[in-house]
């Protein structure tokens, strides 16, 4: 009877695991189809006008790395961010029972984010950017994987930052 409660609650957790395994990677697919699709479509109008004086979309072709800023060849990009996306999956999927699924779902979006550029600059040679606010504050124009990215690594952050403060607070105690 005892062995049978244990088999059943290695199946449950193995069932869960899939499961989670699988959103992740809605997930991901999710986030670079958007991405890629949204690309597709600007890239034939160009320019458009979202929101009237605030936001517009402007396809410019990013050559340089993160963001636009500094510079590089396209084989430094694509080699330096396989590394990186290398690193996080092999995270995700080494330390699974570590890391909790909140912070999963920001390492995916940091993957697909950073897959979907990929996928840019493997097929046209730079990233489409097209996310314009220059019209009421001066940031680069950007796209939806790169807000992912920066949602990602930004919540990450923050989830080390409680995580420390937490940690030192238990130790103050």
């Amino acid at each position: 009877m005892e062995k049978d409660k244990s088999l059943v609650n290695k199946k449950s957790k193995h069932e869960k695991i899939e499961k989670e395994k699988i959103l992740l990677l809605i997930i991901v697919l999710f986030i670079i189809i958007i991405d890629q699709g949204i690309k597709l479509y600007v890239t034939k109008i160009q320019e458009i006008q979202v929101i009237p004086n605030i936001l517009k979309f402007s396809v410019i072709q990013n050559t340089k790395p993160a963001y636009g800023i500094g510079s590089g060849s396209t084989f430094m990009y694509i080699l330096t961010n396989l590394v990186v996306l290398s690193v996080i999956f092999k995270f995700m999927t080494t330390q699974n029972e570590y890391v909790d699924t909140k912070l999963k779902v920001f390492l995916c979006f940091i993957l697909a984010g950073g897959i979907s550029n990929i996928i840019d600059r493997l097929i046209r040679g730079y990233v489409v950017e097209f996310i314009d606010f220059r019209q009421i504050i001066n940031l680069p124009i950007f796209n939806i994987a790169d807000l992912f990215t920066l949602v990602g690594w930004v919540s990450i952050a923050a989830i080390f930052a409680v995580f420390t403060i937490n940690e030192w607070r238990e130790k103050k105690h």
